[in-house]
């Protein structure tokens, strides 16, 4: 009889180290999965109304409703999306690289897309 009490101790052992490889996999397949930013809440506001706040601005993570967006900007508790012509947008990257604070004026315009505001950046201006 103590031939098979040693099996079940092997046994036992090598399904303790399978579940224990089990688990290291799946706690390693968790680790690498990717979280999904929450979607950006967007004010709606008529086009053509006058937009000028100070705020930080990133780098837009998703597909925009219009190409036109390339920017978040946060302010005040909002996020405000934004499309700019080629010398704000160098101003807006360089801003989002460093971690900036920026001063925004422009318009605001709507996409092709049903609830779709942006603004429309005209001026761009870090603040230090």
């Amino acid at each position: 009889m103590p031939p098979a009490r040693s099996y079940n101790s092997i046994d036992m052992k090598k399904r303790l180290l399978i579940w224990d490889i089990a688990g290291a996999a799946l706690v390693g397949m968790a680790g690498c999965a990717q979280l999904k930013k929450p979607a950006a809440q967007v004010r709606a506001v008529p086009a053509g109304v006058r937009f000028d706040q100070v705020g930080s601005v990133s780098l837009y993570p998703g597909e925009p409703c219009t190409s036109q967006i390339m920017f978040n900007f946060r302010s005040a508790g909002s996020t405000v999306w934004l499309g700019a012509p080629k010398h704000e947008t160098k101003i807006l990257t360089d801003a989002a690289k460093n971690n900036e604070r920026v001063h925004i004026s422009g318009k605001w315009r709507r996409g092709g897309v049903s609830n779709c505001s942006y603004v429309e950046v005209t001026s761009a201006e870090i603040r230090r």
